[in-house]
């Protein structure tokens, strides 16, 4: 580990931490369950490059996912190397959050400090959500991880050196990665960290824009490059691209998971536009979304305290500075003392001088972190805030500035005036005190012994700082440690006794189980047929119709069409190969009416299954094919069950309002 430090000590201790971040990713993700929607797509493809390279849902290569094929490239390398097995899928995952750990130290101990990063990395690890989303396959975990080589990448750059520039230029490539990860949610942190390539530059003000402009140019470029490779590409000799009206990556990116989650987009005003499946979630759109019921205790225990610190270091950078400009002025210019006296002064002011030089790059550096890792907090935090609807696994995104502010705040405060550190544990534990009031029914007594330990290490701080004993600063030391993270450590532990199920891999949260729209309001109707349907989802396909379907496949390459990705990803599960359509939301026109007509007329397909599990529905292209299969098909008899079970009545009524699904023939 000597990339990290030279210091045997700190070796010893960052190693041991990153073994504590790997049990805590990593305990028993090889028991844990696989988002299914996605893991489809990596399954096809581990299985044909071509689907790898185009980032295929299904094994024919007829429609992507609704996202960008970064994260799934990961995977599908791991499945190709190990096999398909649910832990080779998430192993990318474990992998990358355990390596965020010793990254992070190494990031912020170079702006902050040794002690800073060791709080940052222990921050990081007890972040409930961050420890939930890393045995799950959903993309931002890997976003994550190459946000945080991209942050270390640019911070080492910093430093100068021969291979400066190189590290520079590994800063862009690794956020442009990123974006082929998760698209525009990492792409939002750009103009932070060109910005801080700016502050931080060498040379005249002209030399730095235009560096921070190849940086930013250079991202744009890997951000772009598969994009344009898929543009280029015949629609013929691809897939379908899901999430968008005319079959353009473009739209998928910048409309459907971009514009399109935010501005307040409804369910039902633009079926295409990925707020809408949405709308609500997360809680009600404001300021005080992180801080509410859904996300609150996955991501904010260490928000006020990352927030306190933010402000703290930038009022006293400007002090600092402040202090440093009137320190340069020259006492002597415009006295009309005597010769020795304005050498007295000459003197002094050139001492001043030399001592204000040497403190402006510390000054620098210590200003422009706090404004990249404030500027990271700050935007994502108005973003997740601003759109209509969010997952709270979203805010993972958070995790690493909130815990290098916070561990930079903590450091500092112990290292301030007395009232600091008792100050600061007072915010925090008061903040953990009112989240846990958010879920009252879990883990009651949290939140009593979160305020003890704080009222104990309140007392202690300044008694340890007047006696100056070993023991008691230990002792207090151990007490404000308690006092900011048994919250977080408590909610980030449920996880790893957590009995495996098909919502956790789905929701990605720790804590008390959450639903995969966490946060949105549905009549009391609606949440029934929610959870039913979310129930008989996590059992997988009817075995009766899978028997079915693969008896009287025929030969055919499409055993049937299911309406909906995620419908159809539980019969790709058991390796019946399905046409999934209208995508993920079921709205893309995917086929369209004739393409439909189309395949049953040349004989590659004659069965068509109606899920009742859709997110969608709505488009003009949804409800056409929902006519053409009432109007031109019929229900398989026996193949039929209530509208929980995925399989409805199969009436030829109200196809896709949840009253009729079921199996239908359409020869």
């Amino acid at each position: 580990m000597a990339w990290i430090t030279r210091r045997s000590s700190d070796r010893a201790l960052v190693a041991g931490l990153t073994a504590l971040a790997a049990v805590m990713f990593g305990w028993g993700f090889q028991r844990g369950r696989t988002h299914p929607f996605y893991t489809a797509a990596v399954r096809s493809m581990g299985a044909n490059w071509h689907d790898f390279v185009y980032g295929a849902f299904d094994p024919a290569g007829f429609i992507t996912t609704d996202k960008l094929p970064g994260a799934f490239w990961v995977q599908a390398l791991s499945v190709r190397m190990f096999g398909f097995h649910p832990w080779a899928v998430l192993l990318p995952q474990v992998l990358a959050a355990t390596a965020c750990v010793p990254l992070l130290f190494v990031t912020v101990r170079r702006w902050a400090g040794r002690g800073a990063g060791y709080a940052a990395a222990v921050g990081y690890t007890l972040t409930p959500v961050t420890v939930a989303l890393s045995r799950t396959n959903i993309p931002d975990a890997l976003m994550v991880f190459f946000m945080v080589v991209a942050a270390h990448a640019l911070w080492r750059w910093a430093d100068g050196g021969r291979r400066a520039r190189w590290w520079l230029a590994a800063s862009a490539v690794w956020l442009g990665v990123a974006f082929n990860v998760k698209m525009g949610q990492a792409l939002l942190v750009v103009p932070v960290f060109a910005g801080t390539c700016f502050l931080l530059g060498a040379g005249t003000r002209w030399s730095r824009l235009g560096r921070a402009a190849a940086y930013g140019a250079l991202v744009a470029a890997v951000s772009l490059a598969w994009m344009v490779f898929v543009t280029l590409t015949p629609a013929s000799q691809r897939p379908y691209i899901d999430g968008s009206v005319h079959n353009s990556v473009w739209e998928m990116v910048f409309q459907y998971n971009g514009f399109g989650r935010i501005g307040g987009q409804g369910a039902g005003t633009d079926p295409l536009a990925g707020g809408a499946v949405l709308s609500g979630a997360g809680g009600p759109a404001g300021l005080g979304r992180i801080f509410g019921a859904a996300s609150a205790g996955q991501i904010s225990w260490l928000v006020p305290a990352a927030v306190a610190g933010l402000g703290a270091g930038l009022w006293a950078a400007w002090r600092s500075r402040t202090t440093r400009i009137s320190s340069t002025a020259d006492p002597a210019l415009g006295h009309a003392a005597g010769a020795s006296q304005q050498s007295q002064h000459a003197a002094g002011a050139d001492s001043a001088r030399m001592q204000t030089t040497a403190a402006a790059p510390a000054l620098r550096t210590s200003t422009a972190g706090y404004l990249f890792w404030g500027g990271w907090l700050g935007i994502y935090a108005l973003a997740f805030c601003a759109a209509t609807g969010i997952h709270s696994y979203y805010t993972s995104t958070l995790a690493p500035p909130v815990a290098a502010l916070a561990g930079a705040a903590f450091v500092a405060a112990a290292r301030g005036r007395t009232w600091h550190l008792p100050a600061l544990v007072t915010l925090t534990a008061g903040w953990a005190f009112l989240a846990s009031r958010e879920t009252p029914h879990y883990q009651p007594w949290l939140r009593w012994f979160v305020l003890g330990a704080a009222v104990l290490a309140i007392a202690l701080v300044p008694w340890a700082r007047i006696s100056r004993s070993r023991a008691l600063g230990a002792f207090s030391a151990v007490a404000v440690a308690t006092a900011a993270l048994a919250a977080p450590a408590v909610w980030a532990g449920s996880v790893l006794t957590r009995k495996s199920d098909m919502m956790g891999s789905i929701a990605a949260s720790a804590g008390p189980p959450q639903a995969m729209f966490g946060g949105r309001k549905f009549s009391a109707t609606a949440s029934k047929q929610i959870k039913r349907r979310s129930h008989s989802f996590g059992r997988g396909a009817d075995p009766q119709v899978i028997r079915f379907l693969k008896h009287n496949r025929d030969g055919r390459p499409y055993a049937a069409a299911v309406d909906g990705s995620m419908a159809a990803a539980t019969y790709l599960a058991d390796n019946v190969p399905v046409l999934p359509m209208g995508g993920f939301t079921s709205d893309a026109p995917a086929p369209t009416v004739q393409g439909l007509a189309q395949l049953v007329h040349t004989g590659k397909l004659r069965y068509v299954v109606v899920s009742g599990m859709r997110m969608g529905g709505r488009s003009v292209a949804a409800k056409d094919r929902d006519a053409w299969v009432t109007n031109h098909c019929h229900s398989v008899p026996g193949l039929s069950s209530d509208t929980g079970s995925g399989v409805g009545t199969g009436t030829g009524t109200g196809i896709g309002t949840g009253a009729a699904t079921g199996v239908f023939d359409c020869s």
